[in-house]
């Protein structure tokens, strides 16, 4: 093999010791920087200023990564900062460019003309680095150097979830892998766990109350707990686990799954597996689940339904299972609370690969209440396409509460487009009434029957008005459906 230090850490087994900072030399380790570096960056920790030229930027380029390394940066994101910088640099020595004051907007236009490839990591690295270093006085450049147009809009579509029947085969099969790794998968599925965040899950993370369970674990991409609620079955295989790994190193290992050598891309037995006290690192290519997983495809011959050979990676457990959960007439408000997501447009975009035959059926019950607030029949070409393409992306579950009326429907408003009455939809000319949901409607018109009079009584002249309109307008719609029942 060739020495070097990653392979010496590697066949050693061991972490290689911590290089002392000293701000002049042009390796770092990051680790002395920031001792409290997540495990998986280690493979990360050490960057290299050679390949920038000149003194003037990389004086200061050291002082920005010095800076995000004690901000708790990822030593991986750091890299690839100081990458962007690299190419910046070369940029710089072709237009002969001596200094700070000389880099403005026209330069940096020049330089993403001249690109053939701006992501936004990259703009991003650089608009922290002016920012950052103007605030820190190492020098002063205008904060509009770099303007969000200058960013390369993203398109993310929906993602391809694993089929039914290739998930089946691979799930009938798991039991000829090795244990801990069938058990990677069984795990990360169930709870539509980032794999990211199956290497860092702690032996501690299984909580029983009562007669229930739950997984409970730090997410590093938005850096808070999560928990989900899980069955006896999988809380057995947790505890399986936990054996597993204690009969292994006992206290001298927190995580719940480890590291291997020995792993084999045609032996699904993996006969020379051998666990290693090593976190799983962050690569979806080399871990120990994709390489145990696109073996078991190979081996068993597990196709698609086009007849090819089925494609794996383990980031893709997540969008199935969320997938799954919506498929099987779950909430999209759950589906996100299990995904653990800030917004259910998130869920919904990303994550909750609507079928076909879902879409039809949805659909075709939305045909049906083509009644707009007013009680009116609506035109099918009033509706914006996504309105008929993905239907559930315009669906209304808002639950009330003692302050909000429920809302249950569809908007028939652009996606795109700003909502100016939010929390008003029985108002709004966009609002398309679902049949479905006819009982709910005169309950929820009675309820505000009944907060209007106490308004009234109370002489809350604006509540009286607002709750009035909302009753008003559901008056016409219950009329229209029941007329259409």
């Amino acid at each position: 093999i060739i020495i070097t230090r990653t392979n010496l850490s590697r066949y050693g087994n061991v972490d290689l010791p911590v290089k002392p900072f000293d701000f002049n030399d042009e390796q770092w380790d990051l680790r002395a920087i920031n001792p409290n570096f997540d495990f998986q960056d280690i493979k990360k920790s050490t960057v290299n200023f050679t390949l920038i030229n000149q003194s003037w930027f990389k004086k200061e380029v050291k002082n920005y990564i010095q800076h995000l390394c004690k901000a708790g940066k990822t030593f991986g994101t750091i890299k690839e900062y100081l990458y962007s910088f690299i190419g910046f640099s070369y940029y710089l020595q072709q237009i002969e460019l001596v200094g700070f004051h000389q880099i403005n907007r026209s330069v940096m236009l020049d330089y993403l003309a001249q690109e053939k490839k701006i992501d936004n990591l990259k703009l991003g690295a650089l608009r922290g680095f002016f920012t950052t270093g103007t605030l820190k006085g190492w020098f002063d450049i205008k904060q509009d150097i770099i303007r969000n147009d200058d960013y390369p809009q993203k398109f993310k579509g929906n993602p391809e979830p694993l089929s039914e029947k290739v998930r089946n085969q691979i799930e009938q099969n798991l039991h000829k892998l090795p244990a801990p790794i069938a058990r990677m998968w069984i795990i990360c599925f169930f709870t539509a766990m980032r794999p990211s965040e199956l290497a860092l899950l702690k032996k501690d993370c299984l909580i029983q109350e009562g007669q229930q369970w739950k997984l409970v674990w730090h997410r590093k991409k938005t850096n808070d707990e999560h928990e989900v609620p899980i069955s006896r079955n999988i809380a057995k295989v947790v505890q399986e686990q936990q054996e597993y790994i204690n009969s292994l190193w006992g206290l001298d290992w927190e995580y719940l799954f480890c590291h291997y050598h020995g792993l084999s891309r045609i032996d699904i037995s993996h006969s020379e597996l051998e666990p290693i006290k090593k976190v799983i690192p962050n690569n979806s290519t080399e871990t120990p689940l994709n390489i145990a997983i696109r073996c078991l495809i190979k081996a068993e011959n597990i196709l698609d339904e086009n007849g090819q050979l089925a494609q794996f990676h383990p980031s893709i457990l997540r969008a199935t299972r969320l997938t799954e959960l919506f498929e099987q007439g779950h909430e999209l408000a759950v589906v996100s609370a299990w995904a653990g997501h800030k917004g259910l447009a998130t869920t919904s975009s990303y994550y909750t690969k609507v079928s076909c035959e879902l879409m039809e059926k949805d659909a075709g019950h939305i045909q049906k209440a083509l009644i707009n607030n007013n009680g009116k029949p609506l035109l099918y070409e009033s509706f914006p396409k996504s309105f008929w393409v993905n239907p559930i992306a315009h669906k209304l579950e808002l639950e009330g509460t003692h302050i909000n009326t429920p809302i249950y429907g569809f908007c028939g408003l652009p996606l795109e487009d700003d909502c100016q009455k939010f929390r008003a939809c029985y108002t709004c000319p966009c609002f398309v009434a679902a049949p479905e949901k006819l009982s709910q409607y005169i309950k929820i018109r009675d309820e505000l029957r009944g907060k209007e009079v106490n308004a009234l009584t109370s002489g809350h002249d604006v509540l009286v008005e607002q709750f009035k309109q909302q009753a008003d307008q559901l008056d016409k719609i219950i009329l229209s459906l029941q007329e259409v029942a």
